[in-house]
């Protein structure tokens, strides 16, 4: 008898944990969310004109091609967030190798983003994953030897 109960109680849990697995694979995706494609472009293009605002981070973006740049971040920004798009850009650690990026510029353009979904009423769950997203690829595109403490070292004091 306790065999059998344990038997039961074993399926009956499988049985819940797979239908659990099958509910999360039937979520909405976060892209779809936060309101898909027309709510990702405007949130690239609200993230474009705040980057261009930026004092942090202005510059990195006076020559650039907008349209080709928020074409390419919303590739990416769909892709990262579960939509079906495929992003044709480069990977981002050699887009970003050359660029020096460091510390401030990061948390600036962080910010910016945040900034974005904030102003498209995007939900503080869905901010906290795109939030999560930004920090995964943080090593791929911060020059790791451009670090606050190096930024703002006395130059005075190494002599």
């Amino acid at each position: 008898m306790k065999k059998l109960l344990s038997t039961i109680l074993t399926v009956s849990l499988l049985c819940f944990s797979l239908g659990s697995i099958a509910d999360e694979a039937k979520a909405p995706s976060l892209f779809d969310r936060m309101g898909g494609e027309k709510a990702a472009r405007q949130i690239v293009a609200d993230t474009w004109y705040n980057h261009t605002t930026n004092p942090i981070v202005r510059n990195r973006f006076a020559n650039s091609d907008g349209e080709y740049v928020k074409q390419k971040v919303y590739e990416i920004f769909a892709m990262a967030t579960g939509a079906d798009v495929k992003y044709t850009g480069k990977p981002m650690k050699p887009l970003h190798a050359t660029m020096n990026i460091n510390e401030a510029e990061f948390n600036a353009v962080v910010d910016d983003v945040m900034a974005a979904l904030v102003k498209n009423k995007i939900g503080q769950q869905e901010q906290n994953e795109v939030l999560a997203i930004l920090w995964s690829v943080r090593p791929d595109v911060v020059n790791s030897n451009l670090t606050t403490k190096t930024l703002t070292a006395d130059p005075a004091a190494k002599k």
